[in-house]
């Protein structure tokens, strides 16, 4: 029988997963009081976003926890893409708000369409729907903004500042797992001298505490949106956490960058 569970978090590890089940703690304390915001779709849409936000970091940590942070980077990804899209809504909050709010996507397809496409090459004979007409009536490319990532994260860079170069280091790697690029390839197998090929399937530490420091700074970056939207957060308790991670993971905390002469 395989053993799919070979992996035993270290000291560091461990104490890495209490700091962020204590960011958790005070967010999902939040939930369960209720959240409060003010009245408005601004404030409506920041706590959207907040439940999104904890629900996802949660995935992150359990996934990391169970050893399997290369798959918990796609989840970050979309974190990463929802702090860029909070930062851009605040740029024009009750105008971008209400635009997102009542955008509906008509590209998604009917069941009927779906179960069409599954059975083509399936079942040869079968009788397949006629959905030509519906996809000619299908708009070939509908967002909620005409704007690409990258152009609303350079609008966002005015209240969220570093956030385009943030996107710029960390996107292209995160977008690699998504996609299972090439270049992501030493994730999943490994070459060595002797030409044998290890398939890499088993849990282990590898990229866990990176993907946790990544997960903390940009949820902590979509929550500071969604309070400045209105709604009431306690951030000072959920940063204190993040302070955590960071002295954990040993990373430099509140440290002055060199000046030139330095």
């Amino acid at each position: 029988m395989p053993t799919y569970l070979t992996w035993r978090p270290g000291e560091q590890h461990e104490a890495l997963f209490a700091a962020v089940r204590r960011a958790l703690d005070v967010g999902f304390g939040w939930l369960d009081a209720g959240l409060e915001f003010e009245h408005g779709v601004p404030a409506f849409v920041g706590s959207l976003f907040v439940i999104r936000c904890l629900r996802n970091l949660n995935a992150v940590r359990l996934l990391c926890e169970a050893g399997y942070a290369v798959e918990a980077q796609t989840l970050l990804r979309g974190m990463v893409e929802d702090a860029v899209t909070l930062g851009y809504i605040s740029t024009d909050a009750e105008k971008l708000a209400q635009r997102w709010l009542s955008f509906e996507n008509r590209r998604l397809a009917t069941g009927a369409e779906i179960a069409a496409a599954l059975r083509q090459g399936t079942e040869p004979d079968a009788p397949v729907p006629d959905t030509a007409d519906a996809q000619r009536d299908k708009p070939r490319y509908e967002r909620w903004t005409r704007l690409s990532l990258n152009q609303m994260a350079k609008r966002a860079d005015r209240v969220m500042p570093g956030i385009l170069e943030y996107l710029g280091y960390v996107y292209p790697i995160l977008s690699d797992r998504a996609h299972g690029n090439t270049s992501a390839s030493s994730s999943y197998a490994r070459a060595h001298p002797d030409g044998t090929l290890e398939a890499r399937y088993r849990p282990s530490g590898e990229q866990v505490a990176i993907t946790l420091v990544n997960a903390m700074t940009i949820a902590v970056a979509t929550l500071d949106r969604a309070a400045d939207l209105g709604v009431d957060l306690d951030l000072p308790a959920f940063e204190e956490a993040e302070r955590a991670v960071y002295e954990t993971a040993g990373l430099p905390i509140d440290t002055a960058p060199p000046t030139a002469e330095e």
